[in-house]
């Protein structure tokens, strides 16, 4: 063949190769934009929870700027108390592309928030109904000085992607593009010592219910879980624990 051939030749394979480029971008692109959405309004999600009960207030909602920083394409966050127990403690439910959520973590957050970490993290694994896979979630506590006495709070948190639900899935960069959404869970509940242990603790039975109300919302044709699905919050609830750190 005459170099002019060749080139010809080089060319067109560089044209469709780009081509193809191009066309895969436009698609990934395409599909990030259907995915910025989630696919259920979070507020749908029950204020009932078993023995928890739930509310919303503005101050416990986070700012619009903090929320953006987070990832979030939408979020709810409620306080919950326990009739049981007595126990409070703050939840924040989040969705958004999993190029943006997946980096904020308690470890990341409450550290900037003045917090230090006093004991764990640990992490569990449950099997939950309705999960296809366990519920993989980490826990910890934080503590903090505030006017000569130490608050310390524990954390729970998990984040779904793939339909799984994993504390960490900084791993799984290269799989975002074709699974964009990703949703993540973050309990926030104040306790008086570090002899708390996230294996037992009040707050997993919240965990695993939310979790699980989440994924029946997901399955195709699938009806929420619970007689609790369609209760609203309550606005007469007991005060909500102490918003988690922005952007956590």
């Amino acid at each position: 063949m005459s170099p002019w051939a060749w080139m010809a030749v080089t060319c067109l394979l560089l044209g469709t190769f780009g081509g193809f480029r191009l066309w895969r971008e436009w698609q990934f692109h395409s599909l990030a934009v259907r995915s910025t959405a989630p696919p259920f309004h979070l507020a749908d999600l029950p204020g009932t929870i078993g023995t928890w009960q739930g509310s919303e207030s503005p101050e416990n909602q986070l700012d619009p700027e903090v929320a953006r920083f987070a990832g979030a394409s939408e979020h709810v966050m409620r306080g919950f108390f326990d009739e049981k127990s007595g126990e409070r403690a703050s939840a924040l439910m989040l969705y958004g592309l999993a190029g943006a959520v997946y980096m904020h973590t308690p470890e990341a957050c409450y550290p900037s928030a003045g917090f230090q970490l006093s004991k764990g993290p640990e992490e569990y694994s449950l099997d939950v109904p309705g999960l296809k896979s366990p519920l993989r979630f980490r826990w910890a506590i934080y503590s903090k000085r505030i006017a000569g006495v130490t608050r310390y709070e524990e954390t729970y948190y998990s984040f779904r992607h793939a339909g799984e639900w994993l504390p960490d899935t900084s791993g799984r960069w290269k799989t975002f593009r074709y699974q964009p959404g990703m949703f993540k869970i973050q309990i926030s509940h104040p306790v008086t010592s570090l002899s708390e242990s996230g294996k037992g603790g009040p707050c997993v039975d919240l965990l695993k219910e939310i979790a699980r109300q989440i994924e029946a919302r997901l399955q195709p044709g699938a009806s929420p879980p619970g007689a609790a699905a369609g209760s609203e919050p309550s606005s007469a609830a007991e005060p909500a624990a102490a918003s988690p750190p922005a952007g956590s």
